[in-house]
């Protein structure tokens, strides 16, 4: 049995596909690795670059019709064999020491369920555009249990978590309406086991065009994702009495940050429905941050907002005195 399955789900990525898999086959230690792809039907052809690579370590699937997102990587993680289990996109990359620093913290502390590190942000040509603090994490020791920070806002990033596949168990088969299923991972993993944070940059995450973060708003999929996770959380019978301290504020935060990424792209209804959310489950929320201002200008007509903030703004961006 292989001590290590990295995972890559592979998707109309024909241009990005190749340097995903050449930071795969090429991280250091030596490990037992398997290399698991999975190609899901993808229509640009991204299974003829897979063909290219010539490493024993590889087992190449590629399916003939597409089956999605979430039954592919449910594929995935029954298929792998491995004591540890990595996910990997394949438009992302990894740095070469990416084992070489999380395997030894899960060899070592088998309380941890997962460990994660520090990304780099890069474009779509693989130029990176932010090397480093990319994880905005709360301050405070690791390994330890992470559950209501990582309820109250996702930071980990998904390329750089190893997991226990023990910890995965429970969590499988990945519910169908996990469509980003990284989030209902970590949270359910940590349930039950602590988490370890690595403090160096240990993937590359492409930012580009066809990421789905953007498209999960618009469609508000990840509204619809987001409270589904937490619902699921706060119905289990494990750690109610913590959990009944903390639902108010985490619902009220991510109603909160549901509603800013509404605002954001003017989608000024659905941003005031999220905002009166969170302060029924928060009403202190209201005075911070701003959420009264972008509140009441949900109610304001279209571009008025805006022609609004122009006036109390200078060209320089200073407040006009």
């Amino acid at each position: 049995m292989p001590l290590i399955t990295i995972f890559v789900q592979v998707y109309n990525t024909r241009n990005y596909v190749a340097d995903c898999l050449r930071s795969v086959v090429n991280l250091k230690g030596d490990y037992d690795l398997e290399i698991l792809v999975i190609d899901d039907a993808s229509p640009d052809k991204s299974a003829e670059v897979v063909r290219t690579f010539d490493d024993p370590r590889i087992k190449f699937i590629c399916h003939e019709k597409n089956s999605g997102a979430n039954a592919t990587a449910n594929e995935g993680y029954q298929l792998a064999k491995g004591k540890y289990v990595a996910r990997l996109d394949s438009d992302d990359r990894y740095r070469p020491d990416f084992l070489l620093q999380s395997v030894p913290v899960l060899e070592q502390h088998d309380d941890v369920g997962f460990t994660y590190a520090d990304i780099a942000l890069m474009d779509s040509a693989g130029i990176v555009t932010k090397p480093s603090n990319n994880v905005s994490r709360p301050v405070g020791p690791s390994p330890r249990n992470e559950l209501f920070d990582l309820l109250t806002i996702n930071y980990v990033p998904a390329p750089t978590t190893l997991m226990r596949k023990e910890a995965l168990m429970s969590l499988l088969p990945i519910p169908s309406q996990y469509h980003f299923l990284d989030w209902y991972l970590t949270t359910g993993v940590s349930e039950n086991w602590k988490c370890a944070y690595i403090d160096q940059v240990l993937a590359d995450y492409r930012v580009h065009p066809t990421n789905m973060h953007k498209a999960m708003v618009l469609d508000r999929s990840g509204e619809d994702i987001t409270f589904s996770v937490l619902d699921r959380i706060f119905s289990s019978p494990l750690r109610t009495q913590e959990k009944s301290q903390q639902k108010s504020q985490i619902y009220s935060t991510n109603y909160t940050v549901q509603a800013d990424k509404y605002f954001g792209y003017k989608m000024y209804r659905d941003a005031r429905r999220c905002y009166w959310r969170a302060v029924r489950h928060y009403p202190g929320c209201v005075l911070h941050n701003g959420i009264l201002r972008r509140l009441l200008a949900t109610y304001l007509p279209s571009g008025l907002y805006d022609s609004a903030k122009s006036l109390a703004f200078g060209r320089s961006g200073h407040p006009i005195g």
